[in-house]
């Protein structure tokens, strides 16, 4: 079921905020008034996005529109293996520009990586999806980039917001903006 909890003032003393992913102990209250009692030990967290105890950290890169940041890419790499996560990476618009480059990079670090397009319906969406099962995972990358996409591709009844890329900017217009389990 779902509860719709408060987190007890005691946890802002403590300076500790409840994140998606994080085990609890809730206390019911018969008129509604649930509380979060316990925020239970964290194997990992991150602050952007704000998730815990995540087991992959999917790394979303577009092959254009954004323009492929590589410092990026290499400190969530580096920040996911610091955490203790599986760092994956995921090339996405391989149909608008062949990602060849990218995926020759990546693939010598042993670091999974998956080449999807949003136009036709290729084996590394399965394989993916595959990789990805029986996972938390939190995706990330740079606006624009298709993780929205990327999850409505994976799981249709989601059904996220998706937008296009600023042509003036160059990036995304920074779509969907939530965090959720």
């Amino acid at each position: 079921e779902i509860y719709e909890c408060k987190a007890r003032g005691s946890f802002r003393k403590e300076r500790l905020t409840p994140l998606v992913g994080d085990c609890v102990e809730i206390k019911l209250d018969e008129k509604g008034y649930n509380s979060i009692e316990q925020i239970k030990e964290r194997k990992n967290f991150f602050n952007r996005p704000p998730v815990a105890n995540i087991d992959k950290l999917v790394i979303v890169v577009s092959t254009c529109e954004p323009v492929p940041n590589f410092l990026i890419i290499d400190r969530l790499t580096c920040v996911a293996f610091y955490k203790k996560v599986q760092p994956v990476i995921v090339i996405t618009k391989d149909d608008l520009k062949n990602s060849d480059d990218i995926v020759h990079i990546y693939k010598k670090t042993g670091i999974p990586v998956f080449v999807v397009s949003s136009k036709d319906s290729n084996d590394d969406l399965t394989l993916l999806k595959s990789a990805l099962k029986g996972s938390v995972c939190a995706f990330t990358g740079n606006s624009g980039v298709g993780k929205s996409t990327l999850l409505n591709r994976l799981y249709p009844d989601l059904n996220l917001e998706t937008g296009e890329i600023s042509q003036k900017l160059g990036r995304g217009r920074h779509t969907t903006r939530c965090v959720e389990l």
